[in-house]
């Protein structure tokens, strides 16, 4: 409402102009909203907020080792107690889908 102030003040509002977007400012509920009152109006105008971005946060060296040292043990204790030679085959299929799956 600051800004259709200012534009009121310099006359590029009238009364009745100046009035109806204040109504529209008060029962607005997007930004988006607020932008268009403004756009047959030159600066000032209402300042965009940049988005917010989600931040990547890298996995540790350690915590990648750790969790390669559990699969391998998890499929170590599945090998002795299946007691099958055929697991010996899926332990680096499985390795490989989820460490590629993960990146």
């Amino acid at each position: 409402m600051r800004l259709l102030g200012e534009h009121f003040a310099v006359g590029r509002l009238d009364v009745g102009e100046y009035d109806e977007r204040c109504r529209q400012v008060a029962t607005a509920r997007f930004r988006s909203e607020l932008e268009a009152l403004f756009d047959d109006l030159p600066a000032p105008r209402p300042e965009r907020a940049p988005e917010p971005q989600a931040a990547v946060v890298p996995r540790p060296a350690a915590v990648k080792i750790a969790l390669a040292v559990g699969v391998a043990a998890l499929a170590v204790l599945l090998l002795i107690v299946a007691r099958q030679a055929a697991l010996v085959l899926l332990i680096p299929l499985v390795a490989v889908l989820w460490f590629t799956w993960r990146r």
